[in-house]
């Protein structure tokens, strides 16, 4: 028996990487998907993708740090749908580069993208699940580099640690209202954002000495962590920080 059946669930950065591919893993359980993204060819060939294979998903263009864009999103999923029942933040944005190279606008940049983005969706998802009242569960995707830090990715670093304790904050403040949220952290996976190496780096050489795995995460993988999170097998889970990265971080 599929495990999301008849939920509805929008996911954010559904065009590419792990929000594509958490879009085609909940569908497959039987979500209703509401994938959003700026690029439109992206949306609506993962939308297409998902119709074809005999799932339900609807793409809607959105810009994840406008509150407008974020009214309509909400807005039109709810009419098309009836209720929200989970929220996936997956967007977000990577620069690699020194803290002294780097301007502030840049730093803004990354910030707005990841930890605003993040804010508005914990904020307007907690509004549309609560139009139900029987809880539901926000997803908030951060990075390995929301708990550790790492040279020439001060913005990211400060971005996604950001993410992980408003995920907490978050938990903390919506129990009551059995609306569960939890944060991920991916190592280095697959997708364009993890393309972090520089010319001299070899990227072999370092994931064989720091992944106790040897590889890389699919974005595959992280999508079933999503899948946990948002299915009823977590509903006693919230405000905990899923850390996704093969064993870097435990060396």
């Amino acid at each position: 028996m599929k495990s999301l059946l008849s939920k509805n669930i929008i996911i954010t950065g559904g065009g590419r990487g792990i929000g594509a591919d958490a879009s085609r893993l909940l569908a497959s359980e039987g979500a209703n998907i509401i994938l959003t993204c700026e690029r439109k060819e992206e949306g609506f060939s993962v939308e297409k993708e998902i119709i074809g294979n005999g799932g339900s998903a609807k793409y809607i263009e959105h810009d994840v740090t406008s509150e407008s864009d974020w009214e309509n999103v909400i807005s039109q999923a709810s009419s098309e749908f009836g209720h929200i029942d989970s929220i996936v933040n997956s967007a977000g944005s990577f620069i690699s580069q020194s803290m002294e190279s780097s301007s502030l606008k840049e730093f803004k940049d990354v910030i707005n993208q990841n930890l605003t983005g993040s804010f508005l969706g914990l904020k307007y998802g907690t509004k549309a699940i609560r139009e139900h009242g029987n809880g539901g569960s926000i997803v908030m995707i951060s990075s390995v580099l929301g708990k550790v830090g790492v040279s020439n990715a001060t913005a990211f670093c400060a971005a996604q640690g950001g993410i992980r304790l408003l995920a907490k904050a978050g938990a903390c403040e919506l129990g009551p209202e059995k609306i569960r949220v939890n944060s991920i952290h991916p190592g280095l996976t697959d997708i364009d954002i993890s393309k972090t190496f520089s010319g001299d780096v070899d990227e072999d050489q370092y994931i064989k000495s720091n992944i106790p795995l040897n590889r890389k995460a699919t974005s595959e993988e992280i999508a079933k962590t999503i899948l946990f999170l948002v299915s009823e097998s977590s509903f006693f889970i919230t405000g905990a920080e899923l850390t996704i990265d093969g064993g870097m971080s435990a060396r």
